[in-house]
């Protein structure tokens, strides 16, 4: 499938009077994918231990593969990530061959100029164009049909074999990517990288996804414990603050209290002047007295 992706990627820049040009490209950019993908499979499945590592080669059959090298995690716990790879390997080839077909149909109608370009005003008042049938010969009957109704046929399978896809990578991806697992099948499935992405990982070693995630918050506990026992091991809140050796301990409510022994006669401290002594002590009256004590 990802040669049709590279074909039709360079059919927007190649500029060529035939087509054959952007499908040579789209073929060589596939066969240099599609090694570093095979590769990397073999090498996984070598470090796990996984038969008929020959398999990794084989188009169609190493989308089968991948969900033997993924089939330590499950998509769905009661299916077998390797049945959904093989159904997505049959797919796969039913696809590649309903594109074939389709193409050799729509060249076949072009070279008998049956296929007619008509420009229509669609939303807007904007030009749209499209191509329609006429003058069909019978014996292109059944290429009429494929242009007309396999299409529709084709981008339905499409649609399942990408949600097969999404489950198989993502059990492959979750076994030897468990971090990443997620941005790597959503770019695989976007892009026509996967084959890059399986030869990057090829050296990680194979994982329970649910175990890692286990392992993990385990971590991520412990972590939180010592945290707690670094910063929250003295608490001031199960400490009396008046029984310690500050202002408040030591020279407040338990020591001596400074506002005892500052001004007039009650405490123990040090009597301070008063500043107020000019005027008498308030009682004495040879000393003036208050004046407004009768």
């Amino acid at each position: 499938m990802d040669f049709f992706d590279y074909a039709s990627i360079s059919l927007r820049f190649v500029n060529a009077d035939t087509i054959w040009v952007p499908l040579l490209v789209g073929a060589l950019c596939f066969l240099t994918v599609f090694v570093f993908q095979a590769c990397g499979l073999y090498v996984i499945a070598g470090h796990e231990g996984y038969k008929n590592r020959w398999m990794a080669f084989v188009p169609f059959v190493n989308t089968y593969y991948i969900g033997v090298c993924g089939q330590k995690n499950r998509t769905f716990r009661s299916v077998d990530t390797r049945w959904l790879a093989l159904a997505a390997a049959i797919l796969e080839f039913l696809l590649v061959i309903g594109y074939i077909v389709s193409y050799v149909a729509q060249f076949k109608l072009v070279d008998a100029g049956c296929v007619y370009e008509v420009e229509e005003l669609g939303a807007y008042g904007l030009p749209v164009t499209s191509y329609v049938l006429r003058n069909v010969p019978a014996d292109l009957a059944w290429a009429a049909w494929c242009y007309e109704v396999l299409g529709y046929v084709l981008v339905a399978f499409d649609v399942v074999f990408i949600a097969l896809q999404v489950f198989v990578l993502s059990a492959f991806f979750q076994t030897y990517a468990a971090r990443r697992y997620f941005l790597f099948t959503l770019t695989s499935v976007l892009f026509p990288v996967q084959g890059i992405l399986i030869f990057i990982l090829r050296n990680n070693k194979g994982m329970n996804y649910r175990d890692f995630m286990r392992r993990e918050q385990e971590r991520q506990y412990r972590m939180y414990q010592q945290y707690q026992q670094q910063n929250f091991n003295q608490n001031p809140y199960n400490q009396n603050p008046y029984s310690r050796n500050d202002g408040y301990g030591q020279g407040g409510y338990n020591g001596q209290n400074p506002y005892n022994g500052g001004y007039g006669s009650h405490g123990s401290g040090n009597t301070q002047d008063d500043p107020f002594s000019e005027f008498g002590d308030g009682n004495n009256k040879a000393d003036g007295g208050d004046p407004f004590e009768s």
